[in-house]
């Protein structure tokens, strides 16, 4: 290959990979004008960079909610700080009094974390565009947040009050299935009937609703890898789960035209009147108002008995995932199994969260030993 070009009143050639190294520097000068970085690598800021690295390099490696975290993040913590200061001024004392201001802010440490590998893959990925000489990052320490709220896990009683107050409600099926799978909320508001296999007693999980701000609810990959699995049905689910198909096709027949299914969100299990995915805040508001309901009940018995009411904690979906763990470890199911049907990639998160159960299994099991002594 050879390219003619002439400077300065004379004709010059390019050969080989003198020409090759020339078209490069073109493609990354249209690219940075493109970008709207066109500048000596000492005059990008960190806005600007950000914006590069989550269109080019971020978006290629995250779900689209995950993203949109990543966007809050950096609106609300990362860009008030140093958004305004150019790439190759930022140092370590910058980052770590950002991370110390979220520390007096009275964030967690697991939420600051966060917010500092966010930081520090955009100047890692810099470091290596040659923009910075170092990513300043890896000189910043962690500081200790407030410590992270054990998770809440309703009691059997309450399990058991929690659905005796839900019998009826339009979203009670919901909760049976959040309670007796575990499965993620989200992946319980992406189910179609597709991945129901009765044949099989099984549901097979292959994604998670996503919603993203001034975009449609669409179909998104699991968590992990290991989030995409099959989980066990128990009959009597099978069979509300039947009931519930036969009633919801009566009603698409009533409505015809104006059931309007979500394009990649068809056949919803559980979806509104009009076929359209179901918010978060509608299934969060239905658990609050049962909430709301047993406590009630409960302050007119303790009045009449004369006695304090006993207070039933509010919850959010996120709890029956929890509760449904500890339930199966609490009943003899092998950790390992637990982990699967949680869909966590290793068994450490599964014990790493519900250490909690760990002491009273540990006395259960040892007693099944002690006729040896």
């Amino acid at each position: 290959y050879q390219a003619r070009y002439t400077f300065n009143g004379k004709r010059h050639t390019l050969y080989g990979n003198d020409l090759k190294e020339v078209q490069k520097k073109l493609r990354d000068v249209k690219y940075e004008l493109d970008h709207g970085i066109y500048a000596k690598p000492e005059k990008v800021t960190v806005d600007s960079w950000f914006k590069v690295w989550k269109e080019e390099y971020a978006a290629n490696n995250m779900r689209e909610n995950t993203l949109a975290h990543v966007d809050s993040m950096y609106k609300y913590h990362i860009k008030p700080e140093i958004g305004h200061m150019k790439m190759q001024e930022v140092r370590a004392e910058h980052i770590q009094m950002l991370l110390n201001k979220m520390k007096k802010e009275d964030y967690s440490t697991d939420f600051i974390k966060r917010v500092k590998n966010v930081v520090s893959q955009m100047f890692k990925q810099a470091y290596k565009n040659d923009m910075i000489y170092r990513n300043p990052v890896d000189n910043a320490v962690t500081p200790s947040g407030k410590e992270k709220k054990e998770h809440r896990v309703l009691t059997e009683k309450e399990q058991r009050t929690f659905l005796d107050y839900a019998k009826g409600n339009e979203y009670e099926l919901i909760f049976v299935l959040g309670l007796s799978t575990g499965m993620r909320i989200g992946e319980i508001q992406a189910l179609q009937w597709k991945d129901i296999d009765f044949k099989n007693m099984v549901v097979n999980i292959e994604g998670t609703l996503i919603k993203v701000d001034g975009k449609e609810y669409t179909k998104g990959p699991t968590k992990t890898k290991s989030s995409k699995r099959s989980v066990p049905l128990l009959p009597d689910v099978a069979k509300r789960l039947k009931e519930h198909r036969k009633e919801q096709l009566k009603y698409r027949l009533i409505l015809g035209a104006e059931w309007r299914q979500v394009a990649g969100l068809e056949d919803l299990l559980f979806c509104t009147p009009i076929g359209r995915p179901l918010s978060r805040s509608v299934i969060y508001n239905a658990i609050d108002r049962i909430i709301e309901q047993i406590n009630h009940d409960e302050r007119i018995k303790a009045k009449e008995a004369g006695r304090r009411p006993e207070v039933f904690e509010h919850f959010s979906s996120h709890t029956m995932r929890h509760t449904f763990a500890t339930r199966a470890l609490e009943n003899g199911i092998p950790p390992k199994v637990v982990q699967e049907l949680l869909g966590h990639s290793t068994i450490k998160t599964t014990m790493d969260i519900y250490t909690h159960v760990l002491p009273k299994t540990k006395n259960d099991e040892i007693q099944k030993i002690a006729g040896l002594f």
